[in-house]
């Protein structure tokens, strides 16, 4: 199983634990985006180095969260069902966790570090997640040159290398032996 399968299937399992029966796509965009952020900036390393984020028109987005998403589909991981409210003119598509996996391949500092960060992320309503993703280094970075040049850089890949990494977080994770 992918890394990015697995995540998804981490983070619907927590969701449903902290009472949500689904996420949308949406969160299933921005909540490992901003994982990936914090994991460069906290412990100095990628932590979805296979998937690469593109700008869109309300913030990052995913091709490889696109595709992990139908292969939990197929696999019969998780469901999706589309739903539509009065007040709101666009299709909601709601992800459910049918089952989880036996045994997560993350380490006990990854579980610790995804924990703590769910347990920020995922109460969140969409307005304030796609602040924060929006808040992040590399989309202060975009916002700016499309600022400068009066356009949105739709399609552009996220870059990473504008995270500021914090060094004393990453020696302390690195002082023990399970880090992420």
């Amino acid at each position: 199983m992918k890394r990015i399968e697995e995540l998804i299937i981490f983070i619907l399992d927590r969701a449903h634990m902290m009472g949500s029966e689904n996420l949308s796509t949406f969160q299933l965009f921005k909540i490992p985006y901003i994982i990936h952020v914090l994991s460069i900036k906290y412990a100095g390393i990628e932590f979805l180095p296979e998937v690469t984020f593109f700008r869109d028109k309300n913030g990052p987005i995913s091709m490889n969260i696109y595709s992990a998403i139908n292969n939990l589909r197929k696999k019969r991981f998780i469901d999706v069902n589309i739903s539509q409210k009065d007040d709101y003119p666009h299709e909601r598509h709601c992800h459910k966790l049918n089952k989880k996996i036996s045994k997560w391949s993350f380490s006990n500092g990854e579980i610790i570090f995804l924990d703590n960060l769910l347990s920020e992320l995922l109460p969140l309503s969409l307005k304030k997640l796609k602040e924060y993703a929006y808040n992040t280094e590399p989309m202060k970075n975009i916002v700016n040159k499309e600022r400068k040049e009066g356009i949105i850089k739709k399609g552009v890949i996220i870059d990473f290398s504008t995270v500021t990494v914090d060094p004393d977080a990453v020696n302390a994770f690195s002082d023990t032996t399970d880090t992420i």
